[in-house]
């Protein structure tokens, strides 16, 4: 029976984390030599030239509105490094981060088996994401998608708001995390307790809402990246792929979508009445997620679907692993 161990002491904790932060490193050190391999934009030159013009805020809408993925690189670059070493230890960093952090996330629910296996399936599918780009706040969004999510299952409102407005100077991808905060702390159709329950929300969501809006407003005559409305050419990406020969479905990026998750976007919710609630609250945002990705960003870019990793991942586990859905029930009528 493979269920989540009893909480450890300081010591074995420290312990689990020596023991499996080591396997990351090199798990984080592999994806950045795939990154590296892929991209052949941070070599040429036009790395340094985009950070420059990022600084100097001359550079595209979006990309400049994303604050700290070019000025953690810039704080590393005036410690000593070059801008390329600055932006490679800055995905390193924030990669491995995301791996430890998520190990730990797992723990609740899993057996350290089943959070390993589920750290090396994320680090197995992240690769499919790299293309030859300069859009570098995957990583950090990685890491604060995952401790906002944690902040709001362990009800710790305060370190919500902090990282939800953090995260969002980076990606305004968090600005969807209200949404799994209401959703989780709605208990009942009370108007006195929802009314509570909004203002709550409205406040936890303010500062990060007031942080994006600013900078957008001040990048406003900044041209974009690529048009804001993409439904169309989404739609016809995905539709002229489904007429392509299987034996180039490896190439076909408008399936990307799907492939990163395979099987288990199917598996996240067969059984789903049986998982935890957190997990089933959360997982009300994928089709909103999703659609909003459709409408408004080129979903090609499969990276725009590696933050539902940490509601994907554990939801496709409780089915995979049914016993560990036994040791959770369990667990609930114990406590």
């Amino acid at each position: 029976m493979m269920e989540p161990q009893p909480e450890k002491s300081s010591f074995g904790q420290r312990r689990e984390l020596l023991n499996f932060g080591s396997v990351y490193v090199f798990l984080a050190l592999i994806n950045l030599q795939l990154r590296l391999s892929l991209a052949p934009f941070w070599f040429d030159g036009q790395l340094i030239a985009n950070h420059e013009r990022l600084l100097a805020f001359q550079y595209a809408n979006n990309e400049q509105s994303r604050l700290l993925q070019f000025y953690i690189p810039e704080a590393l670059h005036r410690l000593g490094l070059s801008v390329v070493h600055a932006y490679m230890l800055q995905r390193f960093l924030f990669v491995l981060m995301a791996f430890i952090c998520f190990h730990f996330y797992l723990r609740k629910w899993f057996s350290t088996e089943l959070a390993l296996g589920g750290v090396v399936f994320l680090a197995a599918i992240i690769p499919l994401s790299y293309f030859n780009e300069l859009q570098e706040s995957q990583p950090l969004l990685l890491l604060t998608f995952l401790l906002g999510l944690w902040a709001i299952r362990e009800h710790r409102t305060v370190w919500y708001a902090v990282v939800l407005t953090l995260g969002a100077m980076n990606n305004e991808t968090m600005l969807i995390l209200p949404a799994v905060f209401f959703l989780y702390n709605f208990k009942r159709f009370d108007p006195g307790r929802l009314l509570r329950l909004f203002l709550t929300t409205l406040a936890g969501a303010f500062p990060a809402y007031l942080v994006v809006v600013t900078i957008r407003y001040l990048n406003w005559d900044r041209p974009r990246l690529a048009p804001a409305w993409q439904w169309p050419e989404n739609i016809r990406g995905i539709w002229e792929q489904l007429r392509t020969s299987p034996l180039d479905y490896w190439d076909a990026k408008y399936f990307y979508f799907f492939f990163v998750f395979g099987a288990f976007w199917i598996y996240a919710f067969l059984n789903y009445s049986r998982k935890p609630l957190f997990l089933r609250r959360t997982a009300l945002i994928i089709p909103l997620f999703i659609l909003v990705h459709l409408l408004t960003s080129i979903i090609s870019e499969v990276r725009l679907m590696l933050p539902l990793s940490f509601v994907i991942i554990p939801l496709a586990f409780f089915y995979l692993f049914p016993e560990t859905m036994e040791g959770q029930k369990r667990s609930s009528e114990e406590t």
